[in-house]
């Protein structure tokens, strides 16, 4: 551990019952202010030689030169004979500016948030994350432009991805279906595709059920053949009004009022 230096500045002296500064004087060095405080040995001067009984003498005019404490201590005791006075540490400001200048990380605190980090996001394996009933899991403040918000790739090539402006792309990499769906807990009148035109909560336009149902509010056209079980044995209506339920392949010829 490193040491502090002790002494050199304007306020560490050694002075009589007067207060005056006494040249040459024996100065003891001390763990704390008390009376059960225990003497320091371990000190040393500015090159590095111990100081014989971890004594520091005065200099001619009285102040104590500068020397070097025990390995970690902050708080030393100087007396002189007369009472004990606390010694602060005079490299501080070459401490701070090392500890903020040369260590890019010096309370650890990044390398606690890389540690919490990596238990919370594993880079492998499955992940879980608890939110309250309310809460999103994860939100996303979409920018402008349709850029990808979130990217599936493998090897290079774009897998499914959400665009910024809200639209899914699926692109599934190998042959797979791209969407499949689960109705397995839904009732039958229970869509599993709905297609609203505005919004949530609003009539459907267009809705798919569990059973296979395809229930749409407009007409459905098709650009090639339809196919039904009672097509090829079509039934033919005719009345002023439709058949109650109608099938594919029935055939209306509306007449009368």
């Amino acid at each position: 551990m490193e040491r502090n230096m002790f002494g050199g500045s304007a306020s560490d002296v050694a002075e009589d019952v007067d207060g005056r500064r006494v040249s040459g004087a024996p100065v003891t060095i001390w763990d704390g202010p008390s009376e059960t405080a225990n003497r320091v040995m371990d000190v040393q001067d500015t090159d590095g030689a111990m100081l014989d009984s971890g004594t520091v003498v005065a200099d001619q005019h009285g102040y104590l030169p500068p020397f070097y404490g025990p390995p970690g201590v902050e708080r030393l005791w100087a007396d002189s004979g007369v009472r004990r006075v606390e010694l602060i540490p005079v490299n501080l400001g070459v401490r701070l500016k090392r500890h903020t200048e040369l260590d890019p990380d010096p309370h650890r605190a990044r390398e606690y948030a890389d540690g919490r980090f990596a238990q919370t996001v594993k880079l492998t394996g499955p992940n879980q994350a608890a939110a309250g009933t309310t809460d999103p899991w994860v939100t996303v403040e979409a920018p402008d432009g349709s850029g990808d918000v979130v990217r599936m790739t493998r090897s290079g090539t774009l897998g499914t991805n959400l665009k910024a402006n809200g639209c899914w792309y699926l692109n599934p990499f190998g042959d797979s279906t791209p969407l499949v769906i689960n109705t397995k807990p839904l009732t039958d009148s229970r869509p599993a595709i709905s297609v609203t035109t505005d919004g949530f909560g609003t009539d459907a336009a267009f809705r798919v059920y569990k059973n296979g149902l395809v229930k749409a509010a407009g007409p459905i056209e098709a650009g090639g053949p339809v196919t039904a079980p009672n097509i090829g044995a079509a039934r033919v209506f005719s009345g002023p009004n439709p058949p109650a339920n109608p099938q594919p392949g029935d055939v209306w010829v509306k007449y009368g009022a």
